[in-house]
């Protein structure tokens, strides 16, 4: 199992979205998945351009950053139990079913994220999602995600359908390891 890449969202929350519009009828709800699901890396973005301060504006460029791990700082403002939780709130205080599907959205990408990713985070994948975790460890990148090297597919389509790997295996850490008997 690899990580979950920019496609793999895209092509879940796509699904995702067709089955709520078609078993709700809801386009809000709908919406707001699909925001939630995949727009939500729009954080990223702006990591890249306000935070990293990168000039580079294609998407190969982004994509290449990202995925081949030169990211320096993860602040990830969207991709936080922090902001969850205070979307909960105001969608219960304003009944929006739009930012109710934002947040199940959302869950979706996150569930998504912590099952795939989790691989290519020395620390708690789990915890890495929480915005003060983030802010504790000063966002570094290295820190949260250490300096393993990555192997990503050749090309834009490849990148974004498959996304990076360990070029070395963990072992103890969700790696298969062949058993080989001492003899």
């Amino acid at each position: 199992m690899g990580p979950m890449s920019p496609g793999g969202h895209l092509v879940t929350t796509a699904i995702a979205g067709g089955a709520v519009l078609a078993s709700t009828g809801s386009i809000p709800l709908t919406a707001g998945l699909v925001v939630g699901g995949f727009l939500i890396d729009v954080d990223h973005v702006v990591d890249y351009l306000l935070v990293e301060r990168r000039r580079e504006l294609t998407p190969a460029a982004f994509l290449r950053y990202y995925t081949e791990g030169h990211a320096r700082r993860m602040v990830l403002a969207l991709h936080s139990y922090e902001v969850f939780l205070a979307l909960a709130a105001l969608a219960w205080w304003l009944g929006s079913v739009w930012v109710a599907g934002y947040l199940a959205g959302g869950a979706m990408h996150l569930a998504l994220d912590i099952g795939f990713n989790g691989r290519l985070t020395p620390r708690n994948i789990f915890a890495f999602y929480s915005f003060g975790f983030r802010w504790a460890h000063g966002f570094d990148a290295l820190t949260l995600f250490g300096s393993e090297p990555r192997v990503t597919p050749a090309g834009f389509w490849g990148s974004f359908f498959l996304g990076p790997r360990l070029a070395r295996p963990r072992v103890g850490h969700r790696a298969a390891v062949p058993y080989a008997p001492q003899g």
